[in-house]
């Protein structure tokens, strides 16, 4: 497997349902910010880009769910980028409570036709940055 991005973060009252269970629609935010965040910190020139035009499109998500986030639960958020391409990606997250590594949910890379992908038009540092966290 190769490298992963990582985000980490704390389940909140506002993440959560009267059960104290986290949100399923919170998974997808997670996705965006990971997303979001990889691109600020990793890549160069990568914020220059947006405001320049460059548009990140979701075309699709998916998220199977393994067991649940509780309040104040540590989420750990690896993502990794697959098949690559000039003008698109996939993205591959996985989803850990953070205390045990338990593996909680997952965006399965099996499902073809429902995959987390992102659309844009190229710049060379998009490329070279998610070439350093590509799923093998």
């Amino acid at each position: 497997m190769g490298k992963t991005y990582e985000y980490r973060t704390t389940v909140t009252i506002g993440d959560t349902n009267l059960l104290q269970h986290m949100y399923f629609v919170h998974f997808f935010a997670l996705q965006g910010i990971t997303r979001d965040l990889w691109v600020k910190e990793v890549v160069p020139g990568g914020l220059e880009s947006i405001k320049n035009g460059l548009v990140l499109i979701t075309r699709s998500a998916h998220c199977e769910y393994k067991r649940d986030f509780y309040l104040y639960d540590k989420v750990l958020v690896r993502m990794q980028i697959r098949n690559l391409r000039n003008a698109s990606g996939e993205l591959v997250f996985k989803f850990y409570n953070e205390a045990t590594m338990e593996l909680h949910a997952r965006r399965n890379p099996r499902d073809r036709d429902r995959k987390k992908s992102w659309d844009m038009q190229n710049p060379r540092e998009f490329q070279k940055r998610g070439n350093g966290i590509f799923h093998r």
